[in-house]
């Protein structure tokens, strides 16, 4: 059977999400430039099937049975299609376990028919939004990126109430890192509107979180940075939540945080 990695309950059941999709002149002006060199296509298919033939050549056919005529994930999570954010993050799993949705800078206006399906549909019992650092949507949102494409543009232009509500001035990074956890409150809090219902008979929990590869909130590089559960974005509250209760002391501690403040 395929290797699973222990992980605490709620890990299991925050386990989530899971390249934008940007023309190489935006990677650029945003800092987005890849830190290897471009494989042909020829040789990124050919990584492809033969990474498809090591995956299942080391994976018990058995690994299968339980997803062949449906699906049973516990968890929707909303992320950005950056290629750095992947579900290997959260050490376990991700087949028949997390509905992941990927678009542009983790929005939810941009893909709610998707979030629709796993909240209302599947139903899973938590929602995760889930941000990251070094985000290029939310540098591009802060800039001009009139030159884009119309779908890009379309897709920033709603994360303009996230920038208006950050600050106009003073560095630059600071104030990128706080976007994009203010995207992430911003994201949530539409989360709640949509799903209000649902929230109140607490058939569903709103997580908002950060992907901290750049260490920006002081746990680690590689962090799940928990920043918001259902609107609540003051670290110590969100310490008590109910979601959090088989997490030990310790490991809170280590996975929330906060930049900004909430919207």
């Amino acid at each position: 059977m395929k290797k699973m990695y222990p992980v605490t309950k709620l890990a299991c059941t925050l386990a989530c999400a899971a390249m934008l999709a940007y023309a190489p002149a935006a990677f650029a002006e945003h800092g987005e430039a890849p830190a290897v060199a471009l494989k042909s296509a020829e040789a990124t298919i050919k990584a492809a099937v033969s990474g498809n033939d090591q995956f299942t050549g080391h994976t018990d056919s058995h690994h299968f049975d339980a997803f062949q005529t449906g699906q049973t994930p516990t968890l929707t999570v909303v992320t950005c299609s950056d290629s750095r954010v992947h579900t290997q993050l959260f050490g376990m799993d991700p087949d028949n376990n997390i509905f992941v949705i990927r678009n542009i800078g983790n929005q939810v206006k941009t893909a709610e028919g998707s979030i629709d399906y796993g909240v209302r549909h599947l139903p899973t019992k938590i929602l995760l939004i889930l941000g990251h650092s070094s985000c290029g949507a939310v540098k591009a949102a802060m800039g001009d990126y009139s030159g884009e494409t119309k779908g890009i543009k379309a897709e920033l232009d709603s994360l303009k109430p996230v920038i208006a509500a950050g600050e106009s001035s003073g560095d630059l990074n600071a104030r990128w890192s706080k976007n994009v956890e203010r995207n992430v409150d911003y994201q949530v809090k539409a989360a709640l509107e949509l799903y209000k219902e649902k929230i109140q008979a607490k058939e569903l929990t709103v997580v908002g979180a950060v992907y901290d590869f750049n260490d920006l909130y002081g746990k680690g590089r590689g962090k799940l940075v928990i920043t918001n559960i259902n609107g609540e974005t003051t670290p110590n509250k969100i310490m008590d939540h109910p979601v959090l209760k088989e997490l030990n002391r310790g490991e809170i501690v280590n996975h929330v945080g906060s930049l900004a403040p909430g919207l």
